[in-house]
């Protein structure tokens, strides 16, 4: 891993699973999110309309007593990636991935 890389990690078991099954159901899609959440996830990648802050409830996330803003990914028409990114520790934890559309946000 380059010095510029980010580490992804989950935020939970449930994520960390739902990672890897969105890793093998949609491999080259979440491929390129993978190189894009390690090399630049302070960027809103290829497509910014499919990139963007979580909103009311789900604006913030809690990891390990620390706050952060909680970010959305549409990965497909339905399927999306929540991370929150540790700007200090240089960090993205994924916090929900979904292949259909979280419920959360109907």
């Amino acid at each position: 891993m380059a010095p510029s890389d980010w580490v992804i990690k989950p935020a939970s078991a449930q994520a960390q699973k739902h990672w890897l099954q969105a890793c093998e159901q949609e491999l080259d899609l979440m491929s390129k999110e993978k190189e894009r959440l390690e090399k630049r996830p302070l960027e809103r990648g290829e497509n910014p309309r499919r990139t963007h802050k979580l909103r009311g409830k789900l604006a913030e996330r809690s990891i390990a007593g620390t706050t952060y803003d909680q970010w959305q990914y549409e990965i497909t028409s339905a399927g999306r990636i929540w991370y929150c990114v540790d700007r200090r520790k240089r960090i993205v934890w994924i916090t929900q991935v979904s292949l259909g559309r979280p419920k959360k946000t109907e």
